[in-house]
């Protein structure tokens, strides 16, 4: 059967509905062939103009002929128009176009996990080759396999799945070949005008298949066309700026406005809790929990809310009367509950500085302050509350547990004494209900100010919010939210990335390392230069924390081009690692890598990048000797000569690792943060955090950068056994953005380890690359460099 007997067929049986009717046809190779064989059956209008972008308004339906030869922002704005006016927009197999692209185009980022439950109930699994499997290589223009690929390709093996493969160019098929993937058999060559799906179908009549691919027409639409069903494989792109995943938002109020109002009243009054002082959890609740982890008492943060959520209005005295009462509780455990909480709400409040900076205004303006809340805690502890986070000089403190009546219930009528000779009231809250439309009920002005929780969510940040699950993921979410988002009134992206990016990355790859490393007998946990630099202060913080053994952190100093320098007369070693960069220039590869002095260089007769090393070999394996022997005496000096050491990276295949081990150390155990996309690994032991399940590697890159010491990138290890650093090529105005992370990551990791931590809190690995994965929101220089192939060694 050919592509167009399989059009007419389809085209008779999924149009019936509009026998009779009108359509549109817009051209298209097929468009004479159906007006031919359909042309009594249908009232058929031709649209001759093929740039034409409105939908006729006399139509019933609008089809597309030849939609797959164009790109789809060309034929969008027809779909666009057929949308607003509600006239179906069909292909000539009958596919709903408008549905189609609207359920594609949602398709989100899968984790290798999710694509396992997604591909479960197929029989067959058709992959698109280019970009699914394969990717090329910047620097040599190779074709590569994918890390991710291979992973799921072995796990539809496993559960019994055929595997078809899609390809475009005979390159793309190497490294499959390479890695020995069965093919035989297995192979469409995807050409144009070539029916495959059509193909695949025919070949399995009665199976369920699913092909997976990247674009929306040919691996989204077309094989619906032939009753396949599709996915489409989402990634995250990045490059030199911003590239956004989801739409960017810079959600803030306007300053001036609410400063221009409190000028205008004659008295002020402030909400408290998401106003002027925020908890660092996302939710009152989890002091309860906290205060049950810290005290041992178990099922008394579910008592807690029980009497909290049917008796509001009772004081904290009469709450734990209750649970006195209730849960058997006696006097020595309800005063160590009651201190308990009291102290938690203490440890867990920090002032909202920004709303502080609008209090103390407003006093400068001598305007009488009033607070109001909503609140079960006892007035003289919420004025200590307030003192210790610098909230002083207000009139009066008006609690609803006082007066048995909430905001919305009247209690802003205690404010009656400010209002007697017809002063006016501006009020400044954040909840909606209590703060805005109550305040405004009772004759007050009002201004809405969001929380720090309603900025997270209105940008970008509602559903990684509502994923963090444990009482430790909300402690590590909720601080970044409260401090990332203080501010309402402008937007500051660094802080953003520090509280809710690389933070966050920080407690969870060391709560993950640290449950790695306990009882391993290691005697350092090494912290590699440059991306280390702010982890071992954390990581020594958590390490006194634990009874069990850990080993002392060390910052370490390696990188490629040191350890390249160990192994340098290993050919075998370095034949790809290093003649691909520099195969169009020996000589440099020579003066960059090997530190061969220019006037030591042979003359270059265009010869090839392993004749050129051969001709200096001699001179190579001297060196090598050389600085290997200086890094033994690094590992002499800082005691690591014959230890037992694990190894923190960033996102690293593990070859600075095997380097290391091949010229200069017996084993080590890396420990990482990142997986690279590509298959290989060098090192033989490495377990990485953001493991297989959760690989972007280019994601990875961008965040690793605000990871990065302000020292200039290692040149080599000197003679004496001491450090030497390269010219410092980065640029000083993205270093100062950099310094400005690290200072605010280093203010929420004190918090947090102060207020928050306790030993055995982990934070699970895919919510925190869905935080990672935010990243795409922001504008981010991209300060990432190739140190090995970007700088010269200096020699000796």
């Amino acid at each position: 059967m050919t592509e167009l007997d399989h059009i007419l067929q389809t085209f008779e049986e999924r149009f019936r509905r509009f026998k009779g009717r009108r359509l549109a046809l817009y051209p298209g190779e097929y468009l004479d062939a159906v007006v031919r064989r359909f042309g009594s059956d249908f009232r058929f209008r031709r649209i001759l103009d093929a740039e034409r972008s409105e939908a006729p308004t006399d139509a019933d339906a609008v089809v597309l002929t030849d939609c797959r030869k164009q790109d789809e922002p060309d034929y969008r704005a027809i779909w666009e128009s057929c949308e607003k006016k509600g006239t179906p927009l069909l292909d000539l197999f009958g596919l709903d176009l408008i549905e189609a692209h609207r359920e594609l185009d949602e398709r989100k980022y899968l984790t290798i996990s999710q694509w396992k439950e997604k591909l479960a109930d197929y029989d067959v699994v058709s992959l698109s080759v280019p970009k699914i499997a394969v990717k090329i290589h910047r620097l040599d223009g190779r074709w590569i396999l994918r890390r991710r690929f291979l992973i799921l390709y072995n796990w539809l093996k496993s559960q019994g799945k055929t595997v078809l493969f899609l390809w475009d160019q005979e390159e793309q098929l190497r490294p499959l070949e390479e890695e020995g993937i069965e093919l035989d058999g297995n192979l469409f060559e995807r050409k144009e005008n070539d029916p495959v799906f059509l193909r695949l179908a025919r070949r399995y009549p009665e199976k369920r298949i699913v092909h997976v691919g990247v674009d929306v027409v040919k691996d989204g639409i077309v094989p619906r066309e032939y009753g396949l069903d599709s996915r489409l494989a989402r990634g995250f792109s990045f490059k030199n700026n911003l590239t956004s995943v989801v739409k960017r938002v810079d959600f803030h109020i306007d300053k001036n406005s609410l400063l221009e109002a409190i000028d205008r009243c004659d008295v002020v009054s402030f909400d408290v809790f998401d106003t002027l002082i925020k908890r660092i959890v996302p939710r009152p609740n989890d002091v309860f929990e906290i205060v049950e982890a810290r005290t041992g008492v178990k099922g008394f943060a579910e008592a807690r809310i029980r009497i909290q959520t049917n008796s509001p209005r009772l004081t904290l005295d009469e709450m734990y009367d209750w649970l006195k009462e209730n849960c058997g509780y006696d006097e020595q455990t309800i005063e160590t509950l009651r201190q308990s909480e009291l102290q938690t709400e203490s440890d867990v409040i920090l002032p909202r500085k920004s709303m502080t900076e609008v209090f103390e205004y407003a006093k400068s303006q001598n305007k009488p302050i009033v607070l109001v809340s909503d609140m079960y805690l006892p007035p003289a502890f919420m004025r200590e509350l307030l003192e210790k986070n610098g909230i002083t000089g207000y009139q009066a403190l008006i609690i609803s547990n006082q007066f048995r009546l909430f905001k919305r219930e009247g209690l802003f009528e205690e404010l009656r004494d400010f209002r007697k000779n017809g002063e006016t009231i501006l009020h400044i809250g954040d909840n909606r209900f209590s703060d805005y439309s109550a305040a405004k009920k009772d004759g007050l002005d009002v201004f809405y100010v969001p929380s720090c929780l309603e900025m997270a969510k209105k940008n970008g940040y509602a559903n990684v919010v509502e994923e963090a699950t444990t009482l430790a993921e909300r402690k590590a979410l909720g601080l970044g939210v409260a401090v990332g988002f203080d501010d309402p009134f402008a937007p500051n992206d660094d802080l953003k990335i520090a509280n809710m990016i690389v933070a966050p990355l920080i407690v969870g790859y060391l709560t993950w390392a640290i449950g790695e490393l306990k009882g391993k007998g290691y005697d350092y946990f090494l912290f590699s230069s440059r991306d280390g630099w702010i982890l071992q202060d954390a990581y020594d913080k958590m390490r006194r924390r634990f009874s069990e053994q850990l080993p002392p952190g060390k910052y370490f100093y390696v990188n490629r081009r040191a350890a390249i320098l160990t192994v340098m007369d290993n050919y075998k070693l370095l034949n790809y690692l290093l003649f691909v960069p520099f195969k169009d220039d020996p000589p440099r590869m020579l003066r960059q890598l090997f530190c061969v002095p220019e006037n030591e260089l042979l003359p270059y007769a265009g010869e090839s990048a392993e004749d050129y090393y051969r001709m200096h070999e001699g001179k190579i394996h001297e060196a090598a000797e050389r600085y290997r022997e200086n890094y033994r005496r690094y590992l002499v000096k800082e005691g690591l000569d014959g230890k037992k050491c694990a190894l923190m990276d960033f996102v690293s295949e593990g070859n600075s690792q095997m380097m290391l081990e091949n010229g200069v150390w017996a084993t080590i155990d890396g420990y990482y943060v990142g997986i690279p996309e590509y298959v290989y690994k060098y090192a033989r032991n490495i377990r990485y955090y953001l493991d297989h399940d959760l690989i972007n590697y280019n994601m990875e890159l961008k965040i690793e950068a605000y990871f990065t010491s302000p020292e200039p990138s290692l040149d080599h290890i000197g003679a004496n056994g001491t450090p030497v650093f390269a010219e410092e090529v980065r640029d000083w105005s993205g270093m100062d953005r950099i310094k400005k992370v690290h200072d605010y990551a280093r203010q929420y990791l004190a918090t947090y380890l102060n207020y928050l931590y306790e030993p055995g809190d982990a934070i699970d690995k895919e919510l925190t690359f869905k935080l990672c994965a935010s990243v795409a929101q922001y504008e981010v220089d991209n300060f990432y460099y190739d140190d090995m192939t970007k700088r010269k060694i200096a020699s000796e």
